[in-house]
């Protein structure tokens, strides 16, 4: 009854605020939450006394902060959609206030906000306001049915196609009280449907310790139609609530026009950018519209070999080497215009001056809703970039070839280190059988077939090792003749049945200067390739070697050679051949047309930079299917000394006399050298233990005259031996027995006092001249050496 009597102040409000009389009523909630009081109480509101609002949230955040509260979008008893502010009323004790109860004000936002907002953007105007509360939900919008929905999933569920990331994030700052302008992208507009540009103005409103938050949005070509309308209103009050509390809030919409000059301002700053930025770009941009060009950087028309400005107005097609590439980028680039994912590609187009090179595209639309209005495109050069990755992936597959040539070096090593101990006794123990058998006796001619055979062997290791080593060799004057006939050999014993060599061999052609391995890999290099070319088929290998002149005339056929005495060397096959592009790029490094597994595309390189070393050249004639024919022209040695070779003596081994420490961790090998040696006269102490080696000779250092040694051995190596050995007696001479062929000119040979170092297997009469030589010195060896030259000239 008491609140009753306010009605006349009531009146004054209605009066005041023409238009809100009909959507607005008060109510009074006690401590307990049932309501006692509503105005006005006609209709469906005179049932509602007595019903109790506890759980609503307006209401208990009111009674338990003691301050104004709002609610959020709801609706009514009536199903009417409504906003609640609810105010605690305290008792009338200045000593010690309480609350006796909540006085709840109701009005509709939808009808109230319209009618306040209406001056400001008329019904018909392209842009269109909408009022977020402090949850995210929308009080209202044009779409009705939004309204009372948050505002981070009405959008989806009206269309699911959109990404509404950019607009959640406005939102998120509009709810926390932020002020300000952005952009996003929205898939309609009043009717409009598509990709839409949207600028959106918002501003925070605090009410009842909320954060309600105003928008008004407009595409973004109707931005000066905001900024006048913002400007007119931004000091227009939007609506006045709650007036009828000393407490309540006032709503203003607010945009200054200083904020409209700093947006002027920040447009021309982001122009001069732009400017700068394209100026400054090291890629080529342009705006293209229709497949016409616009506008283009400086960079892209001297990317194109053009004049500033030349490329306005003309179409893209002079961008692309043919019409083909023309049409598959339009295709891809006009294929699907409701992306927004900018379109890439890479192709070679052409220069003005006909120069192709490869260029990386990327282009995106201007309005993506739009393709008419053009794209920027962006042009880089990566002709550069193409050619580096493509070297890199050269240098990393050479890479990878180098490790396996080296992988293989150390699994060659290895076998062949095994593989001379095994030949080591044996060839031994037939020379130690040929010193005691008759040479007229069948015996001696069998012994005499197992030496040559084991010798072939150790020469067929020794080549292996050749291909694998990856050392330069020295140069020095070379017979090719001996280098041939031995390649033949080998190739006869492993290429098919099928395939006839034919070999025509001038012994009477003089030396070059290169390296024995070296001329041997060219050989077998190419007749390796010859034969493969006929492994299938069949068919004949010719080899032909003999000595011609070059003048002057005839040098434009062999290109860098100067005019002079060669050596020839013709390698042909009767196989598959080749067409003249392929002839033209077979000698480049890793081009093969081998199968994988067939070859590395190395051989014939590595054959090319052989005969241009030694300073010879190298010519290829072939046609498919008719073979190919190499011709290798090498620089004849203009004067040479021949060197003759001593007398073979044959079974005729130097004896002598001393103590002899023998070493080898192989049993075989040391009881055929302790026996061999002991034939020769000399007393041996023979050891499989470098470890006992040392205790013996530690025991009697002055007993030995000499220790032959392995060098690869566990517990202590020849050379740590040979060290060891030196500490106890200085002056003890050393040879080396080893399987492992390297390079022993290592400083420490020297300074261990090594007399030699012998490849196993190793020929018994040379190993009895070293020692020979070691113990008893020059004078003898050379003294019987002349007279077993004089017997062996004499008997012819």
């Amino acid at each position: 009854q008491g609140l009753s009597s306010i009605l006349p102040f009531n009146e004054f409000f209605y009066k005041k605020y023409n238009g809100l009389q009909n959507f607005t009523s008060i109510r009074f909630l006690e401590t307990q939450g049932m309501l006692t009081f509503i105005y006005p109480s006609e209709g469906f509101r005179e049932q509602l006394i007595g019903k109790r609002y506890d759980t609503e949230d307006y209401y208990k955040k009111a009674l338990s902060t003691g301050k104004t509260a709002i609610s959020r979008f709801l609706y009514n008893e009536n199903n009417e959609p409504r906003i609640r502010i609810a105010i605690p009323v305290f008792k009338n004790d200045p000593v010690t206030p309480r609350i006796k109860g909540v006085l709840v004000g109701s009005f509709d936002p939808t009808i109230v906000l319209n009618t306040i907002i209406k001056p400001i953007v008329p019904e018909k105007a392209v842009e269109y306001p909408w009022v977020l509360d402090s949850e995210g939900y929308f009080l209202i919008h044009p779409l009705k049915e939004f309204e009372g929905k948050s505002s981070f999933c009405a959008r989806e569920e009206k269309n699911r196609v959109f990404s509404y990331e950019k607009i959640e994030k406005i939102q998120q700052k509009m709810i926390q009280g932020h002020e300000g302008t952005d952009t996003y992208i929205s898939g309609w507009h009043r009717s409009q449907k598509g990709y839409i540009e949207k600028l959106v103005a918002y501003s925070p409103v605090r009410i009842a310790g909320s954060n309600w938050s105003v928008a008004v949005c407009s595409p973004k070509n109707s931005l000066d139609t905001i900024i006048e309308k913002t400007e007119k209103y931004h000091d227009y009050t939007l609506f006045f609530i709650v007036i009828l509390f000393s407490t309540g809030g006032i709503l203003l919409f607010r945009s200054s026009y200083q904020r409209y000059c700093l947006y002027e301002q920040s447009l021309k700053f982001n122009e001069q950018k732009l400017s700068a930025i394209t100026r400054a770009s090291p890629v080529g941009v342009c705006l293209v519209k229709e497949r016409k060009i616009y506008w283009a950087n400086e960079k892209l028309h001297a990317m194109f070999g053009y004049d500033y400005d030349d490329l306005v107005g003309k179409s893209t097609s002079i961008f692309y080497p043919d019409k083909a590439i023309y049409h598959k980028i339009g295709k891809e680039l006009y294929s699907d215009s409701s992306t927004l994912k900018p379109f890439e590609s890479t192709n070679r187009c052409i220069k003005r001056d006909g120069t192709v090179f490869h260029c990386s595209l990327r282009s995106c639309p201007l309005n993506p809703s739009d393709h008419s209005e053009g794209f920027i495109v962006v042009i880089c050069d990566i002709t550069e970039i193409l050619t580096v990755e493509k070297e890199n992936i050269r240098l990393k597959d050479r890479l990878i070839l180098t490790q396996r040539m080296e992988a293989i070096a150390i699994l060659s090593n290895g076998i062949a280190h095994d593989f001379n101990n095994i030949l080591f006794p044996i060839m031994g123990n037939v020379e130690i059988l040929l010193m005691d058998t008759p040479k007229d006796s069948d015996s001696h001619k069998y012994l005499i077939n197992i030496l040559k055979a084991s010798d072939r062997a150790k020469k067929l290791i020794s080549q292996i090792l050749s291909f694998s080593r990856q050392t330069q060799g020295e140069t020095a004057p070379v017979l090719v003749q001996p280098i041939v006939k031995e390649t033949l050999n080998l190739l006869r014993e492993t290429i098919p049945k099928t395939i006839r060599i034919i070999q025509h061999i001038d012994m009477n052609c003089g030396p070059i200067m290169g390296d024995t391995t070296q001329i041997h890999q060219v050989i077998m290099n190419l007749c390796t390739n010859a034969y493969q070319a006929m492994e299938n088929s069949g068919g004949t290998l010719t080899v032909k070697l003999c000595e011609m002149d070059i003048d002057k005339h005839e040098i434009p056929r062999f290109l860098d050679l100067q005019p002079g005495r060669y050596l020839q060397l013709l390698i042909s096959d009767t196989g598959v051949g080749m067409d003249k592009e392929i002839a033209f790029k077979i000698f480049e490094p890793y081009f093969t047309t081998k199968k994988v597994g067939k070859g590395t595309g190395l051989g014939l390189s590595v054959v090319h930079g052989i005969v241009k070393k030694a300073g010879g050249e190298i010519k290829v004639i072939s046609e498919p299917d008719k073979g190919a024919c190499f011709y290798i022209y090498l620089p004849v040695l203009a004067s040479y000394t021949e060197t003759a070779s001593l007398p073979i003596v044959e079974n005729n081994c130097m004896k002598g006399t001393g103590h002899i420490l023998l070493v080898d961790d192989e049993e075989q090998i040391v009881k055929m050298e302790e026996k061999f040696l002991r034939r020769l006269g000399y007393e041996t102490t023979a050891c499989t233990s470098s470890a006992e080696a040392l205790e013996i000779f530690k025991a009697n250092p002055n007993r030995f005259h000499l220790m032959i040694t392995d060098l690869t051995m566990p517990e202590l190596t020849g050379e740590a031996l040979a060290r060891e050995l030196k500490k106890i007696n200085p002056d003890i001479p050393v040879i080396i027995c080893t399987g492992l062929e390297k390079d022993y000119k290592e400083a420490w040979v020297d300074s261990l006092n090594v007399k030699g170092v012998l490849l196993k297997p190793v020929n018994m009469k040379e190993l009895s001249r070293l020692i020979s030589k070691t113990i008893n010195g020059t004078g003898r060896i050379g003294k019987q050496l002349k007279e077993e030259s004089k017997k062996h000239v004499n008997a012819y």
